[in-house]
């Protein structure tokens, strides 16, 4: 991603963004609500079921006393208005009592009916007394059931009652209703806790952190105003001190490039008179090389090279701040690139020294197409092969070969080799490794200009004997 420093960073720091009306905080409070309530309703089911089962075991047990009763008498006979008022006590409309080896007992205001629906509370499993409980609570009026259970008082006895549906629906309904009253207002409760905890220690950090971010991406290089660091040592603590440590880092990364525009830019404006200025101090060396005095022919070349050299610097600085280059992509002969760049070098070295003898050896051999830009791949040989050259390697070496999708080319010399401490920092810009005169951007550019082709440079091998460098191009359609 490319950040455009030549664009002045606002002054104010952007406001602080409203929270949505729905945003996160509001959303886990619903989420909470919903899940709480989601809870109350499976755990309300077999509460519900038990209710009607425990309900319906307290009237078994009031009819076994009723017809208990009955053993009092000495023909198990009463009379009307001592039955009705036994089954009134007891809440039930019929019992009937079977136990082994005894008369059964009977105490009846309602015959039982094959219409009645029956229930053995013995034989009712868990599912199905949640069915029956919801099947009571979906009715509407009277109705009378059949129901037939167990009695504590006699556990060897088999208790029938026949009862009206009626009011134990009422108390169900009430049941479920302090059940529903007592689930919100557990829901409630925990809910607003939990939110008020996220608030607390997820959300409001979260919308620091998202406003920090939206300020630093209007403006990444005004400062504004910085926020204590956390003293939290959980995850959105540790997320918010590296986002406050990338913050000035990437602050001061973006000055620096800012700087060094400045400095391009201002290069830039000076550089046409620079090259005048020397073209200038070169014609007044040539009379100094014509001059009678031997002593000033002597310095003419040493002040010549100098000259040369600074013309160089300051275009190499020129060509490392300017924007990269959009390569113009065309067919191209690989081999007559390389005896091009190999030419130009060759006469560079005769300028500075006639005596120094350069070997530019080209086997990449014949018919080597290549879709590249042709200026900006001269440019990285004679970088390459300049680099090579002045370091004080002889002879230099350029071979190629295909890999897959990919052209390998190296560019192999007889020099003394890198030093072992300069290797990683070799393509930073500035990174001279201590050779006196040159501007360290050579091999920064050349990496520029491969990677603008889509493809990249590395240093193969180095040692005492010489230094070999790779870099790969796409091979196309060529």
């Amino acid at each position: 991603m490319t950040v455009d420093v030549s664009v002045p960073a606002q002054s104010v720091r952007p406001a602080r963004r409203r929270s949505p009306a729905f945003g996160l905080s509001w959303r886990i409070l619903a989420l909470v609500v919903t899940a709480v309530m989601t809870a109350e309703v499976l755990i309300f089911l077999p509460s519900i079921a038990r209710f009607r089962v425990v309900y319906l075991e307290q009237l078994i047990e009031s009819g076994t006393l009723a017809a208990l009763a009955l053993d009092a008498t000495s023909d198990n006979m009463v009379t009307e208005d001592v039955k009705r008022s036994l089954l009134d006590h007891a809440r039930v409309d019929a019992v009937v009592l079977v136990e082994p080896n005894r008369p059964k007992r009977a105490l009846m205001n309602i015959e039982p009916r094959p219409d009645m629906p029956s229930f053995n509370l013995m034989d009712r499993g868990a599912l199905g007394m949640i069915w029956d409980a919801l099947a009571t609570m979906a009715h509407d009026g009277s109705r009378y059931i059949r129901v037939g259970g167990e009695s504590m008082r006699l556990p060897t006895a088999m208790v029938w009652i026949v009862v009206d549906e009626l009011p134990m629906r009422v108390a169900m309904y009430g049941y479920s209703g302090r059940i529903l009253a007592l689930s919100i207002i557990i829901a409630l409760f925990t809910a607003v806790l939990l939110y008020l905890a996220l608030r607390w220690l997820v959300i409001r950090p979260l919308q620091g952190l998202s406003t920090d971010m939206t300020a630093f991406r209007r403006a990444p290089e005004e400062a504004g105003t910085e926020r204590a660091p956390t003293r939290r040592n959980d995850e959105i603590g540790v997320v918010d001190r590296e986002f406050q440590n990338l913050q000035r880092e990437l602050r001061a990364s973006l000055r620096q490039k800012s700087r060094l525009a400045e400095v391009g830019a201002a290069t830039n404006k000076i550089n046409h008179d620079l090259r005048n200025m020397l073209s200038t101090a070169r014609l007044l060396s040539d009379r100094l090389a014509r001059s009678g005095d031997e002593r000033t022919r002597v310095l003419a070349p040493t002040i010549l090279g100098m000259i040369d050299r600074a013309a160089r610097l300051a275009s190499d600085a020129i060509e490392y701040v300017r924007d990269q280059p959009t390569p113009r992509l065309a067919t191209l002969d690989l081999a007559d690139v390389v005896d091009e760049a190999g030419v130009a070098l060759q006469e560079q070295g005769e300028d500075s020294d006639p005596n120094l003898f350069r070997t530019w050896l080209n086997e990449v051999g014949e018919d080597r197409p290549v879709r590249a830009d042709r200026d900006l791949l001269y440019r990285v040989f004679v970088n390459l092969g300049r680099n090579a050259f002045e370091a004080g390697a002889t002879t230099v070496t350029v071979r190629s070969r295909t890999n897959g999708g990919y052209l390998l080319i190296d560019v192999a010399d007889n020099g003394p080799g890198i030093p072992s401490g300069m290797a990683p920092q070799l393509f930073r810009p500035f990174a001279t490794g201590g050779r006196a005169g040159g501007a360290g951007l050579g091999l920064a550019i050349a990496r520029d200009l491969v990677r603008a082709h889509g493809g990249d440079i590395a240093l193969l091998e180095t040692a005492a004997s010489g230094t070999t460098f790779r870099f790969t191009l796409p091979l196309g359609s060529a």
